[in-house]
């Protein structure tokens, strides 16, 4: 996908196993004008991109199943670089954040995320 223009949504993909979560996540998202899809599981992300296209992952690396790096390699060996990746952790560990890097992860923030932190990683809406 192309740079967002005034036209264009930005589309988030959230990764969160916890359902409570991802709908908080995704209400704050929707009332700022990102349009959202939401995934409890790596492999259900990783399903959903034939069918939503995402500018940017907010990614849990502590899922169940396939761990948040692995879908993070996944997704940028289906996506590419464009694709913003912003992965969440409940460790502040630093193997984490090596994980984190060597799967192209762009940003690791560490739970709880505050919604000045989140909002700053993510595409702009213009």
């Amino acid at each position: 996908m192309s740079m967002s223009t005034a036209s264009e949504e930005v589309r988030v993909l959230i990764v969160e196993d916890d359902a409570d979560v991802r709908d908080t996540l995704a209400m704050l998202l929707e009332s700022d004008g990102y349009l959202v899809q939401g995934a409890s599981s790596g492999e259900a992300a990783i399903g959903l991109l034939d069918h939503f296209s995402p500018d940017c992952v907010l990614l849990d690396l502590g899922l169940p199943g396939i761990r948040g790096s692995e879908v993070a390699r996944q997704l940028r060996q289906r996506v590419g670089t464009q694709l913003v990746i912003i992965a969440v952790t409940g460790s502040s560990a630093a193997a984490d954040r090596d994980e984190a890097e060597i799967a192209g992860i762009d940003f690791l923030l560490t739970k709880p995320v505050g919604e000045s932190d989140l909002r700053r990683f993510l595409p702009p809406i213009d």
